[in-house]
């Protein structure tokens, strides 16, 4: 008796990619945006793209569409997604992400940033609508506001991608400017999703699912987190803070976007941010005299500010329906960090709302809370100015606070007019792009302690920011001891932008909660 072993033919024909990330499908109240393939996935021959050049092959010359485009990361242009989306001979796109990230800078996002969604417009400020006057991201394409009618894919794994390039130069490669013969090279990529339309399309199609359907089918699932808050002093969740009672808000975002859904770094645009005003809500409960302060403080960090100011919308809205334990009324001034990890001779800019300062008593509180600002300033290693000229307020959670209410309240930001981050809304927004540098040759855990000089200067930012909000409290002591630890400041960067399976992670959270942090 004889035995054989069989060895699958799908194994010999297919070599997976397994390190991969795709760019979605998304939808808002009018549109649909991002990538998708067919149902089934698809197909095409493949065809490398090192220099525009190629381009012409697969876009007119080649014998064998359509063409499966494997892009390099530096020709990632929306110049040349458009020519690709423009013609039937193109079936999907593979992205080798550029390495080191395009010196020229890299935007997918808007050039302004959830234009119509903040407070100025017609009727408000019509001046400093739709970015007038500041172009907060010159470098914004847009890109990732298109609809594209085939799947585009990141690479993640470089091995991977040279697999892909060997096999069109084995295969693929045109001689002599004359087509390959077969058999030839070629790529599936599947990113089939249902939703289709709008937002409003697609609720009623799910509704109809859901309801009529034995077994229904979601057709889009809702962009769905959470906000997070605390403060200084307790607040009773389930009561109501009386309306006299005023308290400082202290605020920032948590979320990042990009081209490729699930890798959004967002370095400067929010992780430097979120992280210098955990480090100042530290430092403030750990100074002298912060228990017996006359005011409270609220630390709000904002999910989903990217698509439309989801998540201080919601908060705004909560407090309008008395859905939330504060009111409007008791925010008495509004402090938030934006960008600030790029900071340039260490200048920090204090941006405000122009129309708002016309009306006496909001100039007033504002005036108050920038010499606040510039008093914390003093002797810290930050300067902090305002922009000198008028102009709106730089894309900010604030802006959807004051739709609801004239709050006098402050922007900080690295930027004086339009940002210093080349890599706003993209995959190249790293902790490379915010000057995070670790001597050669160290071990993960001496990396994970190892004080940076961006994490010195954050450590500055969130200094300035504890004493600013010890003295808008009402705190009279000197606030020269209050200091944030540039310690813990560069623990938190190497967790959200090196590696979040750490050991100081790990020991912050539950044995059995570790698995949240990935793979070590």
């Amino acid at each position: 008796a004889g035995w054989c072993r069989g060895n699958s033919v799908e194994r010999k024909i297919y070599i997976p990619l397994n390190r991969t990330a795709p760019c979605v499908r998304l939808l808002n109240a009018t549109h649909q945006i991002g990538c998708q393939s067919s149902l089934s996935g698809d197909t095409g021959v493949i065809h490398v793209v090192e220099k525009e050049e190629d381009l012409e092959w697969a876009l007119s010359k080649g014998p064998h569409p359509p063409y499966m485009i494997l892009l390099d990361g530096n020709l990632f242009s929306r110049e040349i997604l458009m020519q690709l989306k423009g013609t039937s001979r193109i079936s999907g796109l593979a992205v080798a992400a550029a390495k080191p990230a395009p010196s020229q800078g890299f935007s997918p996002g808007l050039k302004c940033p959830n234009d119509g969604f903040g407070v100025y417009s017609e009727d408000y400020g019509p001046q400093f609508a739709h970015c007038n006057g500041s172009v907060w991201n010159p470098l914004g394409s847009g890109l990732s506001y298109e609809d594209f009618p085939f799947p585009i894919f990141l690479l993640e794994d470089a091995n991977e991608t040279q697999v892909i390039k060997q096999c069109f130069w084995d295969h693929n490669m045109p001689r002599a400017g004359s087509g390959p013969e077969f058999p030839l090279c070629a790529m599936q990529l599947l990113s089939h999703m249902h939703a289709a339309a709008s937002t409003v399309t697609c609720m009623r199609r799910s509704s109809l699912q859901s309801t009529f359907s034995i077994n229904p089918e979601i057709v889009c699932d809702p962009l769905l987190d959470y906000n997070v808050w605390s403060s200084l002093h307790p607040i009773n969740s389930s009561g109501k803070v009386d309306p006299s009672q005023q308290l400082i808000l202290a605020a920032t975002r948590l979320d990042s976007h990009s081209f490729f859904w699930n890798v959004a770094p967002g370095a400067e645009g929010s992780v430097g941010s979120f992280v210098a005003l955990l480090a100042a809500a530290q430092a403030l409960q750990a100074a002298p005299g912060a228990r017996s302060l006359p005011r409270n403080v609220l630390f709000a960090f904002f999910q989903g500010e990217t698509f439309d100011y989801i998540g201080s919308s919601r908060m705004v809205f909560d407090m309008e329906q008395e859905k939330f334990p504060l009111r409007l009324e008791n925010v008495g001034a509004f402090l938030e960090l934006g960008q600030v990890s790029l900071r340039n001779d260490s200048v920090l800019w204090m941006h405000t709302d122009p129309v708002s300062r016309r009306n006496e008593s909001v100039e007033s509180q504002v005036q108050n809370l920038l010499e606040a600002l510039r008093a914390s300033g003093s002797g810290s290693g930050v300067s902090l100015r305002e922009p000198g000229f008028s102009q709106g307020l730089p894309p900010c959670s604030f802006q959807r606070f004051l739709r609801s209410r004239p709050i006098p309240g402050v922007l900080l930001s690295d930027h004086r007019a339009a940002f210093r981050n080349r890599y706003f809304q993209s995959m190249y927004d790293t902790a490379e792009s915010i000057g995070i540098r670790y001597p050669d040759g160290m071990s993960p855990e001496q990396r994970l302690e190892f004080v940076t000089d961006t994490a010195k200067a954050l450590a500055e930012v969130a200094t300035v920011l504890a004493r600013a909000l010890f003295r808008l409290a009402g705190g009279s002591n000197g606030t020269g001891s209050i200091r944030a630890d540039p310690g813990t400041v560069t623990r938190m960067l190497y967790g959200f932008l090196i590696q979040s399976n750490n050991s100081w992670f790990q020991s912050l959270i539950k044995p059995e909660q570790t698995g949240i942090l990935g793979e070590e």
